[in-house]
């Protein structure tokens, strides 16, 4: 043994977890719920995608692509590509950004307010334009959700929780 006494650890400093840890803890409902509402609103443009490719003539018309017109072949493929691709990347985007938030980022949470904010903006323009009624409708929905997500995302909880402090 060692001519030296042995002490006990000092106690873990006051904060979230000691020793700057934050502590674990289960997201709240609010948090929840928007990420629910994220996989909703993936779900919606799963079938909107889907939609455009049987409704597609009907969205050329609307873009004033005319079924005579030369490059309808090229508008066509354009369109299908750019419906899967953009399905693809920011479907996948919405929920890596949703899965951040509910690990407890804020950025995670920030990201996703400009890109609902930026949803509503669009939105509002496509309800403007020209489309199919189906169109039409889904664009509402999905811009009720986004107005839902924003509503949960910036709940008193929701805040607390993201950014560390005691509710």
């Amino acid at each position: 043994m060692s001519d030296y006494p042995s002490y006990p650890p000092p106690p873990p400093p006051d904060g979230p977890g000691g020793y700057g840890q934050p502590i674990r803890t289960e997201p709240p409902p609010s948090i929840n719920t928007s990420m629910n509402i994220i996989w909703a609103a993936l779900a919606l443009q799963v079938i909107s995608t889907i939609l455009s490719f049987v409704f597609l003539d009907d969205l050329l018309e609307a873009a004033g692509i005319n079924p005579g017109d030369a490059d309808v072949d090229a508008a066509r493929t354009g369109a299908l590509i750019g419906a899967v691709v953009g399905f693809v990347i920011f479907g996948g985007l919405w929920v890596l950004f949703g899965v951040f938030m509910r690990k407890g980022a804020n950025w995670a949470r920030i990201v996703l307010t400009v890109l609902a904010a930026l949803g509503l903006i669009f939105g509002v323009v496509g309800v403007l334009g020209e489309q199919p009624v189906i169109f039409l409708i889904l664009g509402l929905v999905q811009m009720a959700l986004y107005v839902a997500l924003l509503y949960f995302m910036w709940r008193p909880e929701s805040s607390a929780y993201l950014t560390g402090q005691r509710a």
